[in-house]
């Protein structure tokens, strides 16, 4: 799993890239689903009633997409001027600890979304009456991929003692 070094490069491993493409496909639904509820209250039409429940599923997507993403890229709330100043054995250390503490609030995320789903996942959405769970499998997504990814951290550090 390589890392894009600077978020102007291009998606540098295929997880990366497959997530960017799926993240892509869902920004754009959002956008014509949003533009079409616009133009169905500006010209007075009706029946475009679903157009902001899909909007709000597909941003949800994408929110959570961005987040694994920028965490694949190191750009998720990092304070990097201030740990590369530090000398590399407490970088090592702070590496684990951000790894550590991304695998705890992802296993976490992963309890509390799958005991939403199961409470309500099966619910319909007020419009579409599409399963409410199609939002919290997103979050359940995300936490997946993250805790996965700081596994992958853990194991680098503690094998090789690279820096992710």
């Amino acid at each position: 799993m390589s890392i894009s070094p600077h978020p102007d490069q291009p998606p540098s491993s295929r997880a990366e890239r497959c997530l960017a493409v799926f993240g892509s496909l869902m920004f754009g639904v959002t956008f014509l689903a949003i533009l079409a509820g616009v133009f169905s209250r500006y010209f007075n039409l009706h029946g475009f009633e679903w157009s902001f429940e899909i909007a709000t599923i597909g941003f949800i997507w994408v929110t959570f997409i961005g987040a694994v993403i920028a965490e694949l890229r190191h750009e998720n709330v990092r304070f990097q001027g201030l740990v590369s100043m530090l000398p590399v054995p407490l970088q090592r250390a702070l590496d684990a600890f951000a790894s550590v503490a991304l695998l705890g609030i992802s296993v976490w995320l992963l309890s509390s979304g799958a005991a939403f789903i199961s409470r309500s996942g099966w619910m319909p959405t007020p419009v579409l009456r599409w399963p409410a769970g199609l939002s919290s499998l997103a979050l359940i997504s995300a936490a997946a991929m993250l805790a996965l990814l700081a596994v992958v951290r853990l194991a680098r550090l503690i094998r090789k003692g690279v820096r992710p």
